[in-house]
């Protein structure tokens, strides 16, 4: 038994035993929130139906579309929603910045475009809006530059730092023994290994991937790499090291939607509304049952006068004894099913309220101006502003600095300009939800424009104050304009430069054809 393989394994039980605590919790919001996924315990066999426990799928359809709106906001395949900044805007507007600027991007939008990203991502919207937590793996692919690969939490055992950030991620996952000699060699079969190899090459062992920031107790000095993250591959039949290797930027994206203080994994839109969910779910159950008895009430009859068996049939005929007056009939229960309806309704607006679908679907009106949309959509966003912002800081900037990282590497983004080598950048979110909060800067200069109007018209050289070439840059990069419809300086200057001389131009002639014309009418008095 390898002891570093040891210590790791025992962390790992750790870390497993205050997860779960949080099992139940997961399994109860998997079989009414994302019941494709209440296999937490194993449960279910490949193929098999499921949903048996649902009468009703409000809770359901409002993730799925939450996740939907989710992903049309935060990581739109059709649109740029981020950028890379240095943090200077005057750096940032220089023309070559501004095009090591928009290279870059474009060649992470293609990237990202061309991987499984679109899918994989939709899957860690779903999560978060059921389990509150999302896992996703970014792993460098020698075709696609990167892979994707989304886990559901139950899978997956976390950790995070002083500053609350989750860097440790310990996964346990399942290969067959071909698999794990394809991907990590046939020198990590031991002679157990080899023996149920030749029986069964299909047999599955579970596996460890564990991965932390690298330190003095858990890692080796002499790994070559020796990178800022440590991964570790362990095989747990034996608890014997795999593969040790290291990252240069952590794996893993774990984003929560919200979190308590003091817990480590989230809690979502599902956790918070599971009461009403598993309310409306009794009510569709007794409300279905109230609507059978109201097609078929049970019946009363006497206990000698209807010749038995009863026939229910259309158009059936049931025989009663000659001279008797009783007759069948049936029992009256009384049940208002158009105010369980209406209790549910209820409770459903109360269920798409947790999910924030009110907040996210703008209102079918034709008679809303197209204005009206458009501050209706920004004020939605801008409501969703601090409950997206844990998502851009766990989720969307590790998931470019990783991005940027490897494709920085494989030298498909260029270094910065010179005078920029080694400096530091951030990421930048141009997202629609990121837009609608910046707009707000451009609204505040309206407002001021508006108010200063005013005063430039009775004292025009108060707008000396006002720089228009920044107001159209900050205006650009507010809006998100694209820097390939925005002309850089040089251009600029030459523009004005050709101006100013065909303006000068003009003014010389127009000097020469006033000096000739007081010429000529000189010339008679002259002579």
């Amino acid at each position: 038994m390898d002891k570093l393989a040891e210590k790791i394994c025992n962390k790992y039980k750790t870390l497993a035993t205050y997860k779960s605590n949080w099992e139940g919790h997961w399994k109860e919001v998997s079989y009414y929130v994302v019941p494709k996924k209440d296999e937490i315990y194993g449960s279910y066999s490949d193929g098999e139906k499921k949903q048996n426990k649902l009468y009703d799928a409000t809770g359901v359809h409002a993730n799925e579309m939450l996740a939907a709106n989710l992903h049309g906001m935060l990581t739109n395949p059709s649109s740029v929603w981020f950028d890379v900044s240095f943090g200077n805007p005057k750096i940032d507007s220089r023309d070559d910045v501004r095009a090591w600027r928009q290279g870059a991007v474009d060649t992470m939008i293609n990237v990202l475009n061309n991987s499984n990203f679109q899918t994989e991502v939709h899957e860690i919207y779903v999560d978060l809006g059921g389990f509150g937590t999302g896992c996703l793996r970014m792993e460098e692919d020698d075709q696609d530059h990167i892979r994707f690969h989304a886990r559901p939490i139950y899978e997956a055992s976390i950790a995070e730092n002083y500053k609350g950030i989750i860097d440790t991620v310990y996964y346990e996952y399942e290969q067959t023994l071909y698999q794990i000699k394809e991907q990590f060699g046939e020198e990590v079969f031991d002679e157990d290994m080899k023996k149920d190899y030749a029986a069964d090459m299909l047999k599955k062992e579970k596996i460890l991937h564990a991965v932390e920031p690298r330190n003095v107790e858990f890692g080796k000095k002499s790994v070559p790499t020796n990178l800022p993250f440590a991964s570790y591959h362990i095989l747990l039949r034996n608890k014997r090291l795999l593969k040790e290797s290291g990252f240069h930027e952590n794996p893993y994206a774990t984003p929560r939607w919200t979190k308590l203080s003091g817990e480590m994994y989230g809690r979502g839109p599902g956790m918070k509304a599971l009461a009403d969910i598993k309310m409306l779910n009794s009510m569709k159950r007794v409300t279905i049952e109230a609507a059978q008895l109201s097609a078929f009430p049970p019946l009363q009859m006497p206990d000698d006068g209807v010749v038995l068996p009863l026939i229910f049939k259309p158009k059936g005929i049931n025989t009663y004894r000659a001279g008797s007056k009783d007759r069948i009939e049936p029992i009256q229960t009384g049940a208002n099913i158009g105010l369980s309806e209406q209790l549910m309704e209820n409770t459903r607006n109360q269920i798409k309220e947790a999910f924030y679908i009110d907040q996210m679907v703008t209102p079918n009106n034709d008679r809303m101006t197209t204005v009206e949309v458009f501050q209706r959509k920004e004020e939605q966003l801008r409501t969703l502003g601090p409950i997206l912002g844990r998502m851009h800081h766990e989720f969307l900037r590790p998931l470019i600095e990783r991005l940027f990282g490897i494709l920085s590497r494989k030298g498909l983004i260029p270094p910065p300009p010179e005078d920029l080598a080694g400096g530091e950048y951030s990421v930048k979110y141009t997202s629609l939800v990121a837009k609608a909060q910046r707009t707000m800067e451009a609204g505040n200069f309206s407002r001021a424009m508006q108010l200063i109007a005013p005063i430039a018209q009775a004292q025009p050289e108060s707008l000396d104050y006002i720089d228009g070439d920044e107001v159209v840059k900050y205006s650009a990069d507010v809006f998100g304009v694209s820097a390939s419809i925005i002309r850089d300086d040089k251009e600029v200057d030459k523009m004005r430069k050709a101006r100013a001389e065909a303006q000068q131009q003009q003014m010389q002639q127009a000097e020469q054809m006033q000096q000739a014309e007081i010429a000529s009418k000189l010339a008679p008095a002259i002579q």
